[in-house]
C-alpha cells in the first residue's frame, strides 16, 4: 500500500458504523453528526493518560523547572504523541513504514500541540535551547537558526494557550497534524500558521 493511499484510508472511513449514529449528510465522510461526535470521543480516548500539567514537574522552588526537568518533559511529551497516535482511529491499520513517515511528517507540530496542551512554562523555551546547545555543539550560524526555532516554538505554544483551546479541539489538531503529511516539515520545526492542517481552523477560533 502506497503513502498516498494509506493516508486516505485514514481520511474516510466508508465502511466504519458507530452505534447510535444519525442518517448520513451529504458530504459528511463520518456519516452524520452523532458518528462525528463519537469519532472525536474515540480521539480523546486515544490520550495514553491525562494531559500533562507542566506545573507539575517543577519540583524546585518557585515552580521554576530545571534544565534535566525540562529534558524530561520533552521527552514526556514527544512519547505521549506517539501513544496517542496508536489509539487514534485508523492510524493501527497503516503499514509500520506510513505510520512512521506520518509521525516523522507530524513530529514537531504534536510537539507543540502538546506543549501548550500541558500548559508548558514560559522559562521552558530557553532551557530547552540550553539543553540541546549543551548537547550538541555548533556553529555560530547554526546557532542563531536553533534559537530561532525556539522562539517560534515559545511563540506557538503562548498563542495556543491564549486561544483557550480545549481537549476536543486540541484533539481534533493533532488527528489533522497527524494525517496531513507533507504540509510541514518536522524535521525543520514546522510552523503551525504558516498553512496547513488545521491552521485556519486555529486562525478561525
Amino acid at each position: 500500500m502506497g503513502k498516498a493511499e494509506a493516508v486516505q484510508r485514514g481520511r474516510t472511513a466508508p465502511t466504519l458504523s458507530f452505534a447510535g449514529q444519525y442518517p448520513p449528510t451529504p458530504g459528511d465522510p463520518f456519516g452524520g453528526p452523532g458518528s462525528l461526535s463519537t469519532f472525536i470521543s474515540l480521539l480523546l480516548r486515544a490520550e495514553p493518560y491525562p494531559p500533562l500539567r507542566c506545573g507539575a514537574q517543577c519540583p524546585q522552588p518557585g515552580g521554576v523547572l530545571g534544565i534535566e526537568g525540562v529534558c524530561e518533559l520533552a521527552a514526556r511529551l514527544l512519547f505521549s504523541a506517539i501513544e496517542w497516535a496508536k489509539g487514534v482511529p485508523f492510524f493501527p491499520d497503516l503499514q509500520l513504514s506510513d505510520q512512521v513517515a506520518l509521525l516523522r511528517s507530524g513530529w514537531s507540530e504534536l510537539f507543540v500541540l502538546n506543549a501548550a496542551q500541558c500548559s508548558m512554562p514560559l522559562h521552558a523555551a530557553p532551557l530547552l535551547a540550553a539543553a540541546g546547545l549543551h548537547a550538541a555543539p555548533m556553529g555560530a550560524e547554526r546557532v542563531v537558526a536553533f534559537m530561532e526555532h525556539i522562539r517560534g516554538l515559545q511563540e506557538q505554544v503562548e498563542r495556543l494557550k491564549a486561544l483557550r483551546v480545549d481537549a476536543a479541539e486540541y484533539a481534533c489538531l493533532k488527528a489533522a497534524v497527524l494525517f496531513s503529511p507533507g504540509e510541514g516539515d518536522g524535521s525543520k520545526g514546522g510552523n503551525l500558521w504558516d498553512g496547513g492542517p488545521g491552521r485556519e481552523r486555529m486562525n478561525g477560533l
